[in-house]
């Protein structure tokens, strides 16, 4: 299971939404927890990382999965144009990426899905699952 939360602001203390759905799950970082690299979640039922990527340089591995995911928006013919604008700017918006893995053949998408979407639902942002940006329900 994979995906990525595309954010307009970079919030590493956003980490603490994951750690809300996850209660009882390690949590490890790789780096310093107020700008970690990775944050590994662990449990019995598998591990959920979220990677951190952020903007350091022209075509960067940042700039190329906006550039990529841009292009595959703009190509997208059953999308109407209105549709397609408002992904483009939000794209364009970002500044933060946290791509999110999860493993174990034990892990439910429903645990994987609630901690991304959750973690998006914080930042503002939208979750890409390599077709879609999914925007998380607001929170009532």
């Amino acid at each position: 299971m994979r995906c990525t939360i595309y954010s307009p602001v970079v919030a590493h203390q956003a980490i603490e939404a994951a750690r809300d759905v996850l209660p009882g799950w390690l949590l490890h970082w790789e780096g310093e927890p107020e700008r970690w690299g990775s944050a590994i979640f662990t449990s019995a039922q598998g591990t959920l990382k979220f990677n951190s990527l952020e903007f350091t340089g022209p075509m960067d591995p940042f700039g190329k999965i906006i550039l990529g995911t841009s292009s595959y928006f703009w190509r997208r013919e059953d999308l109407p144009e209105s549709v397609k604008e408002d992904l483009l700017d939000f794209v364009a918006q970002t500044k933060w990426l946290v791509g999110v893995v999860g493993t174990s053949e034990v892990l439910s998408e429903d645990v994987f899905l609630k901690a991304a979407l959750e973690m998006a639902r914080r930042l503002n942002g939208r979750v890409f699952n390599g077709t879609d940006l999914i925007s998380p329900e607001p929170r009532v």
